[in-house]
């Protein structure tokens, strides 16, 4: 049977919230990318 322990997911945890760091300033930028494409031709045509 395997017991799993604290330490076994020290690793885990810390690569998770290194890559956190890293991740998550892109998606927010990708995520406001996508978010400006779809918002920009809806403004000009209301003023068109």
């Amino acid at each position: 049977m395997l017991t799993l322990t604290a330490e076994m997911f020290e690793s885990l945890t810390s690569t998770i919230v290194t890559n956190l760091g890293v991740l998550l300033p892109v998606g927010l930028t990708i995520m406001g990318i996508m978010v400006a494409v779809s918002l920009i031709p809806r403004i000009i045509y209301k003023f068109l």
